[in-house]
């Protein structure tokens, strides 16, 4: 069972690729994501980098790498494609697949299938924001089901800067849900990329800073 639903979540990472490729049109645009999580204590909570591919309305290749700064005990490597599945004024919206590998001596190497869905919405002309959700679902007896809201925001778009608020959540297995609401500025620095700066509520009282670059080759 654990072979075929491996096998399965791979064949489907392949199909999106091969369709891509056959529909692709001549515009890639690369995309490097980089982010880091410092906490009020002053140490760091995660680093995480990113980077993939857009062709046309196909996202492929996807491939990243989180640290969650605990010494090198648990971190996660991931692989996968997608597509651009709406494209309107209003409503932009992306499904993506990936298969991410645990590593360090807590992750137990463990592995999961990670259905990613993020949905951009605009309101008004300069009131928008973005919903990313994505569950890990087990593909094998190490893994646990867990449910990541990465963000919900609302945010609204000044010359140089976008500012607003957000919401993050986690759910591992039966527990409870993690919130983490935040507030956040986006400067705008145009062939630079942009910088993200979230100050964001973590459970148990705490608090962290995220830095988040994003930039992109044409």
């Amino acid at each position: 069972m654990r072979t075929f639903t491996i096998l399965t979540s791979l064949f489907v990472l392949a199909t999106l690729s091969g369709v891509a490729s056959a529909q692709t049109t001549n515009q890639v645009e690369t995309f490097v994501i980089a982010r880091t999580g410092i906490a009020n204590d002053g140490q760091r909570t995660y680093d995480y980098v990113e980077v993939f591919q857009q062709r046309g309305k196909w996202i492929y290749p996807d491939v990243g790498y989180i640290d969650f700064a605990d010494g090198g005990r648990y971190r996660e490597l991931f692989i996968g494609a997608g597509a651009v599945l709406v494209n309107s004024k209003h409503l932009t919206v992306i499904g993506e697949g990936y298969v991410a590998q645990a590593t360090g001596p807590a992750s137990d190497g463990a592995m999961y299938f990670q259905p990613w869905t993020l949905i951009a919405y605009r309101l008004a002309k300069k009131i928008g924001g973005e919903v990313v959700y994505f569950p890990y679902l087990p593909l094998n007896k190490a893994g646990r089901i867990q449910h990541v809201v990465e963000r919900a925001t609302l945010e609204y778009d000044f010359k140089h800067f976008r500012a607003g608020g957000g919401y993050g959540a986690y759910k591992y297995g039966e527990g409870v849900w993690q919130n983490k609401p935040f507030v956040t500025t986006t400067l705008k620095a145009g062939r630079f990329g942009n910088v993200e700066l979230w100050l964001q509520k973590m459970p148990q009282g705490h608090a962290q800073v995220q830095i988040r670059y994003a930039k992109i080759f044409r």
